[in-house]
């Protein structure tokens, strides 16, 4: 088992899993498949590819969630009012207690992190946070050199899409030039890297080989030695 689970060709991987018909269906006969990245315990987190047919169907979201879509088509209704259209390169981070509906127009495909249970403190929350197109962001912010350098510089930068009050939670891109450096995970987090190509060595001496649509989950204390190649970017979520 890997100290980093993670697969590759999250976009395009055809070996899911049958998930079954989509609950609370209002029309049509949405179904689901996916594969799961990880699963901890007690289901949190919850990592993992989701694939979902047309359809339309009523959901509660009782976890934080970030949903990067890779494909398709669809609109979530917010009970609000909100409405949240997503297509390829749509980044959304649904707040614990979002509820509404969604209604797929074309087979969406997305790579996901479900965190925790938090309804109480953001259901007054009142735009879901999204960022469309990452890859084609400009306005990125500067967070500096890495500080752990080993050889180089790798220099960060990025755009945060939602902190929760506490740090919970938090989403973005990320971005960061070749260099080596020492790497410490304090908090679970998932990243599905967009561009660029990465080498991970645990401390345990397990290599991860990081290229362009390989979705991972490096958990809590992960600690070892990451050597950029070429610059790369990923959307992420922590906890």
């Amino acid at each position: 088992m890997s100290s980093a689970p993670h697969l590759h060709d999250a976009s395009t991987r055809f070996d899911l899993v049958d998930w079954g018909a989509q609950p609370e269906a209002i029309s049509g006969a949405s179904h689901s498949t996916g594969r799961l990245v990880h699963k901890g315990p007690g289901n949190r987190p919850e990592i993992g590819i989701w694939v979902c047919s047309p359809g339309e169907w009523r959901l509660a979201i009782p976890r934080d969630e970030l949903c990067h879509f890779v494909a398709g088509r669809a609109s979530y209704t917010r009970d609000t009012g909100e409405q949240v259209g997503v297509g390829p390169g749509t980044l959304v981070m649904f707040p614990a207690g979002w509820a509404g509906t969604c209604t797929v127009h074309e087979t969406v495909r997305n790579t996901y992190m479900l965190a925790e249970d938090a309804p109480e403190r953001i259901l007054n929350m009142t735009a879901t946070p999204r960022m469309h197109k990452p890859l084609e962001a400009t306005d990125l912010v500067d967070w500096g050199v890495i500080p752990t350098m080993i050889e180089g510089e790798s220099r960060t930068s990025g755009l945060v899409i939602h902190k929760g009050p506490n740090g919970e939670s938090e989403s973005g891109l990320w971005v960061c030039t070749p260099g080596k450096w020492f790497c410490h995970v304090t908090r679970d987090e998932f990243c599905h890297f967009l561009e660029g190509r990465c080498t991970y060595v645990h401390e345990s001496g397990e290599v991860i080989e990081i290229t362009p649509d390989t979705a991972a989950f490096f958990p809590q204390n992960w600690k070892g030695v990451c050597t950029v190649h070429e610059t790369i970017k990923k959307v992420y979520m922590i906890r």
